[in-house]
């Protein structure tokens, strides 16, 4: 990809100390922007004959939103004015959304993390990179986001647009493009709500993009001549990089991510690591998910938070370990 006559390219090794560093965050750091919760942004798409329906919170998320959100005499089949008054109440719902950093985001570009996988909508992270730039405007955004698909992909779809696994910002134009950060948006962005995943109709899409992605890499390895390779998508580098994961639940729901956390495990030609944030206390049940989340290749990190340490404190904890993690994953410590 380029800019201005500048070529970027995310190159790193499939072993060793100069895998790539990757942070992937969730809404746990946009609540000092003011930021609209999960649960509020089901009820601005819950319809009216939905609401008071009894049990409708226990379901998981993908299943609640889908029946909140879906007309009792819709179609079936679903027919196109449907699936348009859908995509049409998301982009309105997206209107709604904060875009401003805060202290915590705010931290992110002195880290000096490769990526960042962000499951949010916004732009408040690139808020947090970009500060005078105003990421609303489809002109700024296009200038710093990049398509890394090659150009026989592109023949089949000239620009990615509602599943953008290949495409990101990245923060690095002017400056050395080995010190800038790759943001990637890799369950949608407010500007296009037809890419925004969260039903599981969506996520079933996501996830079998996913899978090619997979695919795609496992014929490149193959073919690979050295110990060094160009990554062109987030999957590929969430099997081969090494995963903080800060401010994001990880719920059994998001199965696109779970799929890819059991395959990075698998993966023979990655040594990657997967740390997971988490702060005291943990009941029965988050005692369960960490059960989990170690099954899958994930270590569970307090930061040395216990139950009386407050969200800020645990959050800025986590943040300097993971500075100090990926320096010395570079081999710089």
């Amino acid at each position: 990809m380029t800019f201005m006559g500048k070529q970027i390219k995310f190159e790193y090794s499939l072993k060793g100390c100069a895998r790539p560093q990757i942070l992937l965050i969730g809404n746990g750091l946009e609540y000092k922007s003011g930021q609209r919760s999960w649960e509020q942004l089901v009820d601005d798409l819950t319809l009216p004959e939905r609401r008071g329906i009894r049990g409708a919170n226990e379901l998981p998320f993908p299943l609640r939103y889908e029946l909140l959100s879906t007309p009792s005499n819709v179609h079936n089949p679903m027919q196109k004015s449907d699936i348009n008054q859908e995509e049409n109440r998301l982009s309105v719902a997206m209107k709604q959304m904060v875009h401003k950093s805060n202290p915590l985001l705010d931290r992110l570009p002195n880290l000096q993390i490769d990526h960042i996988f962000t499951t949010n909508y916004s732009y408040c992270l690139e808020r947090a990179f970009f500060p005078t730039l105003n990421f609303s405007r489809g002109s700024v955004r296009s200038k710093l986001r990049f398509d890394l698909r090659n150009e026989e992909m592109k023949k089949e779809r000239k620009r990615e647009v509602q599943y953008r696994l290949h495409t990101c910002y990245y923060s690095g134009l002017d400056q050395d493009s080995a010190k800038g950060t790759g943001l990637w948006h890799i369950h949608g962005e407010s500007s296009v709500p037809k890419g925004i995943v969260l039903g599981h109709d969506r996520y079933g899409r996501m996830l079998s993009f996913i899978v090619r992605c997979c695919e795609e890499m496992d014929r490149r390895i193959c073919n690979v001549k050295s110990d060094k390779m160009d990554f062109t998508s987030w999957p590929a580098l969430f099997l081969f990089g090494d995963i903080y994961i800060l401010g994001f639940g990880f719920d059994t729901c998001e199965f696109d991510l779970w799929w890819l956390l059991r395959r990075k495990q698998r993966e023979r030609n990655s040594d990657g690591k997967v740390y997971f944030y988490d702060k005291p206390p943990f009941t029965q049940k988050r005692e369960v998910h960490h059960l989990l989340l170690q099954a899958n290749g994930a270590e569970i990190i307090t930061a040395g938070a216990d139950e009386t340490t407050s969200y800020d404190t645990f959050y800025i904890s986590a943040l300097d370990d993971i500075y100090e993690k990926t320096q010395r994953n570079r081999g710089r410590l």
